[in-house]
């Protein structure tokens, strides 16, 4: 293959949203480069690849460590790694995802005298990183070739201390495989959708709460994801006695058969880089409701015309809205017109020609 080498850099491989983008690129892209995903822990591949995508795997699975000493000695470890992977396989441009994955790549790239660029996928003030860290991202990151981020709030971040010539606009790309699976003749059911991991930034139990609050005779409320949180969501629903209203159905590997059949997608984050699931729920025609979280919601919703935004952790006005929307059969519908315009700039090949522009800039 005469194609240029690249090389993804991500922790892992599993289900979520930075997965989901460097996957669907990937596949995307792998037509015109010669695409490696380097993923720092050995992890189920969840998503689809194209076969002629190269994994490599830096480690076994991940395992806390809680001495600084040790930390340091497996930060230089990944480097070292890094390193010998870019020089063996002749990579060209090295793309980080996430805070971590994106200073090994700046420093690995330097090392090895190629381009580099990096990617935020969380909002920079909610990154769950130490202070140390946080010192890192500001010192080493104006060092990349390009930051690529999914908002304008979190490129002003940014700007601050990297050169704004550095940094672009670019957003997630919608999986193609997925929205093929768009279905209107799906007779949708009386359904409350959640899509995302069940863990503290997508506050699901906001979601679990106001539910049992409202009248929901006849409606089911659904959580697709696996998380942390996902036995205290389980204590939660059998105290609040919604056991046969709620379910829980973990990681599924084809979510269209539940964005096709619910009627109503609820996104409770109290934070996120750009949501995923958001952008889809609404290709799909879902009636959405969200938070007005940093930073993406209000970049897709437009409040009362195909969607409702909503304050952050504010129960009543969630309660309010959801029983709304459960209740008006042409304000579902209205919404879920209005919601998949628009979508197309999210579409696969056009988010990927973005990339592939910048990338022909650092070959």
């Amino acid at each position: 293959m005469n194609n240029q080498k690249i090389a993804f850099l991500i922790p892992s491989l599993e289900a979520g949203g930075a997965e989901r983008v460097v996957a669907t690129l990937s596949n995307s892209i792998c037509a015109n480069f010669d695409v490696t995903i380097i993923v720092l822990y050995k992890s189920e591949i969840f998503y689809e690849l194209n076969k002629n995508i190269n994994i490599i795997f830096c480690t076994d699975i991940y395992k806390p460590i809680h001495n600084v000493f040790k930390s340091i000695l497996i930060h230089l470890k990944f480097i070292r790694k890094n390193y010998s992977i870019i020089r063996t396989n002749d990579i060209k441009v090295l793309i980080g995802f996430m805070t971590t994955p994106n200073i090994y790549a700046i420093l690995v790239s330097k090392l090895a005298n190629i381009s580099c660029l990096i990617s935020e996928r969380v909002h920079p003030n909610f990154t769950q990183a130490s202070k140390i860290w946080f010192l890192f991202r500001k010192l080493i990151y104006p060092y990349t070739d390009y930051l690529i981020v999914q908002t304008k709030e979190i490129a002003h971040y940014f700007s601050d201390f990297i050169n704004e010539e550095k940094i672009k606009i670019i957003l997630n790309p919608l999986n193609p495989s997925l929205i093929k699976k768009i279905n209107n003749k799906t007779e949708r059911e009386n359904i409350i959708l959640n899509v995302g991991r069940l863990d503290y930034q997508k506050n699901q139990d906001l979601l679990i709460k106001a539910f049992a609050n409202i009248s929901n005779k006849n409606w089911k409320l659904i959580l697709v994801g696996d998380g942390n949180k996902k036995h205290s969501y389980l204590a939660l629903i059998n105290e609040l006695k919604i056991n046969d209203s709620v379910e829980l159905v973990g990681n599924i590997e084809d979510v269209s058969l539940y964005y096709n059949k619910s009627k109503i997608f609820a996104f409770s984050s109290r934070y996120e880089g750009f949501p995923n699931a958001l952008t889809e729920a609404l290709a799909f025609g879902l009636a959405c409701i969200s938070t007005d979280c940093p930073s993406g919601p209000t970049d897709l919703i437009n409040n009362g015309e195909n969607g409702f935004l909503i304050p952050v952790e504010n129960q009543s006005e969630l309660e309010m809205k959801l029983q709304l929307l459960m209740n008006d059969d042409k304000l579902r519908s209205d919404f879920s017109e209005k919601a998949k315009l628009g979508t197309e700039i999210f579409e696969s090949d056009f988010v990927a020609k973005q990339w592939q522009e910048l990338l022909q800039k650092l070959l």
